[in-house]
């Protein structure tokens, strides 16, 4: 996926990046899984997940996936608004891919909104049957400037997907 603008070059500094990636390789999530099976739908499983952040916030979202594909899934990152829905999008989980939806806390900046789709990329990543992921930042499945932002962090290698090494 391409990011659907330009960026401003000091938005992709390395070394302001590559600085706090190295926070993340440190980082313990702290994460907690929870069964959701009333959003979830015929062959498709979804569960909600609580993170600590780098600064000891929490974030929170929905997992999901489908009941009957289990291994080499890729993984799509979403982001979705403080007062938004956490919703899934069935069509994409059952057609065989996974979906993490990340609920952006309301009043974060966004250098740590950033760090927190990094972060949930790393988790999701490290979930059994993920073989890729991707950070979904097309406006109207709910993209953020962080979403754009990390993409392109992950896509540039400025950070990485695993959290034994943030950098790369």
């Amino acid at each position: 996926m391409k990011p659907v603008r330009s960026l401003h070059p000091l938005l992709l500094e390395r070394s302001y990046w590559r600085t706090r990636a190295l926070a993340l390789g440190q980082h313990q999530t702290g994460i907690i899984w929870t069964p959701r099976p009333d959003l979830g739908a015929p062959g498709v499983e979804v569960s909600e997940f609580r993170l600590r952040t780098l600064n000891g916030g929490h974030l929170r979202g929905l997992f999901a996936r489908s009941a009957w594909r289990r291994e080499h899934l890729t993984a799509r990152i979403r982001t979705v608004g403080p007062a938004s829905r956490l919703e899934i999008h069935e069509e994409e989980i059952r057609s065989g891919s996974a979906e993490f939806v990340l609920q952006e806390p309301a009043g974060r900046q966004l250098a740590d909104r950033v760090l927190d789709v990094v972060l949930l990329s790393q988790l999701a990543a490290e979930t059994d049957g993920i073989d890729s992921v991707e950070v979904d930042n097309r406006w109207d499945h709910g993209g953020s400037d962080a979403a754009v932002i990390a993409q392109q962090l992950l896509q540039d290698r400025i950070v990485s997907h695993s959290a034994d090494d943030p950098l790369l």
